[in-house]
């Protein structure tokens, strides 16, 4: 077998200055190989795409996310985490009456908003408090299979692991990310297949390319 070839790469901070060149880099190495977002077309949905954006955005100057630099500079990858309590869960399956828009993105939160609800990660572990969330992780394409990615998460553990959270959470969409997760350990404790997650007219939502076949959630407990 041939060895992994793995590259030089540091892993630092995103900060506030970074926020645009990291968007960027999501646009590019993220967006578009997203499941969920051509499952519905939604690279054609500026509105949308502006609310995702915001979205991470939110996540990018907490203390939480981190970016993979190589020597010269280049942005290798990134990883948005969010530090999410036991409280944060409650609320969260609390349905309340809220106003909606009708933009591709909130298809998107409204799916997500269903998975975490029947994952209920906190009553399913009742000794987890707290726990790192992974939201988003990215790998520019050139550098992918070196590495990056596991340099990445490992970092994600480290971090738990400094605000005592015995578990780390994540859900993937993508075939790849769930196969990635796999190969570091994760467990796979939840799996919701996109051709049984139906509109009002009994039509498949997310029509998402192969091998691309459902959301699945891991959790590594440390």
């Amino acid at each position: 077998m041939s060895e992994v070839k793995k590259c030089i790469h540091n892993i630092v901070p995103i900060t506030a200055e970074d926020k645009q060149v990291v968007v960027e880099f999501l646009r590019q190495f993220f967006f578009r190989d997203e499941p969920l977002i051509l499952g519905i077309n939604m690279l054609e949905d500026n509105d949308s795409l502006a609310k995702l954006e915001s979205y991470c955005f939110n996540f990018m100057d907490n203390g939480l996310a981190f970016k993979a630099v190589s020597p010269n500079g280049d942005l290798m990858g990134v990883v948005l985490n969010n530090l999410t309590y036991r409280i944060d869960g409650e609320k969260n399956n609390e349905i309340e009456e809220e106003t909606k828009d009708d933009t591709k993105f909130n298809i998107i939160t409204a799916f997500l908003d269903k998975v975490e609800r029947e994952v209920d990660v906190f009553q399913k572990y009742p000794n987890v408090d707290r726990l790192i969330d992974i939201k988003i992780i990215a790998v520019d394409k050139s550098f992918r299979g070196q590495g990056v990615c596991k340099a990445l998460i490992d970092k994600t553990i480290e971090l738990a692991l400094e605000n005592e959270c015995p578990m780390v959470y994540i859900e993937c969409s993508s075939y790849f990310s769930a196969k990635a997760a796999e190969r570091l350990g994760f467990e796979c404790i939840y799996t919701l297949y996109f051709r049984d997650y139906l509109d009002e007219n009994d039509e498949v939502v997310f029509k998402t390319p192969p091998p691309h076949d459902s959301s699945k959630v891991y959790v590594l407990h440390l």
